[in-house]
């Protein structure tokens, strides 16, 4: 397959986070709710039934387009987009066709730029639901209606790990911006890959081969794989002198193949017109939102604390990257970054405490050698109003151990033969023992080296 060249063109489909639905009231509640609670006439299609446009879904597309510094179309509309499928109720799509919301855009990856040649918003489609000892299937329009934007790409991926890259930080980007929840096995964020096979000779003529759509991608892993696939598929139709159809196939993750689905439909096919029912839309550019990219968070984290590329990408993704700072810039300490990571990921209401707050509890964590259930506490009482500098005075008390460590290894004689013997896990059990009967509070580091005084003395 040396011969071939690869170029993959990608469409993206995320489902936008907002109250209601794109063309009603219902709520934008497709996962939760019972099937079919969620819909009105609208969401059906009933004759007579009008759409609204929801503004909100516009704003926050046009703020990711901004972001990734599109071009803004004034004044767009919508059209309908005709085509029969079993969920969707109208016979047709609300989108967006000659005047997409956003054009020319941009994403850039490690210094490598991604074309993004429209960003449109349209309405999703019910939910059909197939069990295979029934000789039938059911419907859910839960889903109908729910805000849809949608990114093309040009075909610039000329590797299926590109491809994927590229799927995985536009989900950080839209998580970030708290546009979508973008769960891919959800189907929040759904991923299309038109792929397409050329001579190597053709690479600067630019000249693409067939394209070939496929469909039902539902993980990063399954963008890549199928990527793979349809590139050997494709290439050995070639090395046959066959013709490589175009096509819509499907991709099968069990069997780790590409199936066909049907002939692939043009912009003909679809016979757009624009939406009746509604009005043109003129958009107007507010102040935008001043964003840091997951990108760029990882570069400045790189940059300022000089983190591991493994350890600020965790920082990122978990959105810890303001946490980190403040705590850096204070301390100037990496290890107190450290502690603060491991916190906010283990400790559940850790990264809720105030920046102060948060360092104090390191710092005084880091002196008692407090374990994680105390760590726990200690943030679920603060929480709860507490003061934390009294939370961490009551904890940080060393009362005198002497008399508790008698009595667990009296209560325990089994155990402290057992570390006399030589079994060190018996001294474990022990250090448990004392922890539990001082609340976590006793400073573990201490507790040991007090146990193995009191069990040496004793032989």
């Amino acid at each position: 397959m040396s011969g071939y060249q690869l170029a993959v063109g990608l469409e993206v489909h995320i489902q936008l986070k907002t109250k209601t639905k794109l063309f009603c009231g219902c709520l934008n509640d497709p996962f939760n709710a019972k099937p079919n609670t969620h819909i009105c006439p609208v969401c059906y299609g009933l004759p007579g039934a009008l759409p609204l446009l929801n503004r909100k879904a516009v704003e926050v597309t046009v703020e990711l387009g901004q972001v990734l510094k599109g071009k803004i179309t004034s004044p767009t509309f919508w059209a309908r987009k005709n085509y029969f499928y079993p969920d969707l109720p109208k016979g047709y799509q609300i989108s967006q066709s000659a005047a997409p919301l956003i054009t020319e855009a941009s994403l850039t990856i490690e210094g490598k730029v991604h074309r993004i040649q429209r960003i449109h918003l349209e309405e999703d489609a019910g939910k059909l639901m197939h069990e295979a000892s029934q000789d039938y299937s059911l419907v859910n329009f839960n889903r109908a209606g729910v805000p849809l934007l949608e990114l093309v790409t040009y075909p610039d991926f000329h590797s299926s790990a590109s491809a994927k890259r590229f799927c995985q930080e536009l989900q950080r980007i839209v998580r970030h911006l708290n546009l979508s929840d973008a769960d891919m096995e959800k189907g929040q964020m759904r991923c299309e890959a038109n792929i397409s096979v050329s001579q190597a000779s053709n690479l600067k003529s630019q000249k693409l081969g067939i394209k070939v759509e496929v469909k039902n991608i539902n993980s990063f892993r399954a963008v890549e794989k199928a990527i793979e696939y349809e590139f050997r598929r494709q290439s050995e139709l070639l090395d046959d002198i066959k013709e490589v159809v175009q096509e819509t196939r499907t991709w099968d993750d069990v069997s780790g193949k590409t199936v066909s689905m049907r002939t692939k439909e043009t912009s003909a096919d679809y016979r757009y017109f624009p939406e009746p029912d509604l009005p043109w839309v003129r958009i107007e550019l507010g102040g935008v939102r001043a964003h840091k990219l997951p990108e760029q968070q990882r570069q400045e984290l790189d940059k300022v604390t000089g983190l591991h590329p493994n350890i600020a990408k965790v920082v990122v993704d978990r959105g810890l990257f303001d946490g980190v700072m403040a705590i850096y810039r204070h301390t100037q300490s990496k290890d107190k970054v450290a502690v603060f990571v491991t916190m906010a990921i283990h400790v559940q209401g850790f990264k809720d405490l105030t920046p102060d707050n948060q360092l104090k509890l390191i710092e005084a964590r880091n002196a008692a050698g407090w374990t994680k259930d105390t760590m726990a506490e200690i943030v679920r009482r603060a929480l709860s109003g507490e003061s934390i500098d009294e939370l961490i005075y009551s904890f940080g008390q060393q009362d005198d151990l002497g008399p508790v460590i008698k009595a667990v290894v009296e209560s325990h004689q089994s155990a402290a033969a057992d570390y006399r013997s030589g079994k060190e896990n018996a001294l474990h059990f022990l250090v448990g023992q004392v922890m539990a009967k001082t609340q976590g509070r006793a400073n573990i580091s201490r507790v040991r080296i007090e146990l193995e005084k009191a069990l040496k003395a004793k032989r």
